[in-house]
């Protein structure tokens, strides 16, 4: 028994798939508008593209449409928006000046093409190690503690806790600093506040009056150091008391309060580790 043709599927002469009939009258009624709006006649557009002006006739009825590989000179021809002609989003077409780019690029010969891909290669590396080497200029790589976060209330601090490398803007990087830390409860506010990162100078010794990271008897602390105890700017919360023979440690002295739009994010991060890398090399 022969086979009868798919009608959910029909093909065109040669097995080709038929386009959407009404995705064929579309690009027919843009054509027939455009050539008219551009006062040519359907023989005039044949002879421009090189077809017959019944290969014209035929796309504008929607009979059938031009080849893909056609449809650039005619949308040149005719000043038809490619995403027009084809019906495509608005997003998918290339800006005006890139599409005049890409029209040049093509007229080139190979080897001018060649020259111009040559040229474009070097422009870029020369541009890439500038921005590499204004991100090492701009910005400060520092420790950032996450086990082992300072608790505004006292919480076990982990010598060996996570850890990772962050990336700060040097202008607001206080100087001494080498890493941040996470402040956990409301003892130092308003100066520090609760779920905010504070600059700590890991190599600094703390003074009287002066705040920083403890470990007392296990636990972590960010406190105002004073000889009697471990102070909290917050009038609610009590003094830390210690005695001489405390098991009392010092992890820094705090420099300062961390802008929200110090720390470079993720993507910006992954750039400027590159760039340190390459200095590195």
């Amino acid at each position: 028994m022969a086979r009868q043709p798919d009608r959910k599927n029909p093909a065109a002469p040669a097995g080709r798939p038929v386009v959407d009939p009404g995705r064929r009258v579309h690009v027919g009624q843009v054509i027939r508008r455009y050539r008219l709006a551009a006062g040519m006649d359907q023989s005039a557009l044949a002879r421009l593209l090189g077809y017959t002006k019944t290969a014209v006739g035929n796309w504008e009825l929607g009979l059938t449409r031009p080849d893909i590989d056609n449809v650039p000179k005619l949308c040149r021809a005719l000043n038809i928006p490619v995403t027009e002609l084809l019906d495509l989003p608005a997003e998918a077409a290339l800006p005006a000046e890139d599409g005049d780019l890409l029209s040049a690029y093509h007229r080139l010969d190979r080897f001018n093409r060649r020259t111009v891909l040559q040229l474009m290669d070097r422009l870029l590396f020369q541009q890439d190690s500038r921005e590499r080497a204004r991100l090492r200029a701009s910005y400060t790589a520092l420790t950032r503690y996450e086990d082992a976060a300072a608790a505004g209330i006292g919480s076990p601090m982990l010598e060996d806790g996570g850890r990772e490398t962050v990336y700060a803007l040097s202008a607001r990087v206080p100087g001494g600093a080498d890493s941040v830390i996470h402040v956990n409860g409301r003892s130092m506010e308003p100066t520090y506040p609760d779920g905010s990162y504070v600059y700590v100078d890991t190599r600094a010794e703390v003074r009287p009056g002066q705040v920083g990271i403890f470990i007392l008897n296990g636990e972590s602390y960010i406190k105002e150091f004073r000889p009697d105890g471990l102070y909290s700017h917050n009038q609610r919360y009590r003094p830390v008391p210690f005695r001489a023979d405390s098991d009392l440690r010092c992890c820094g002295r705090v420099t300062g309060l961390v802008g929200e739009d110090d720390i470079a994010g993720a993507a910006l991060a992954e750039k400027i580790e590159a760039a340190f890398a390459e200095e590195d090399e």
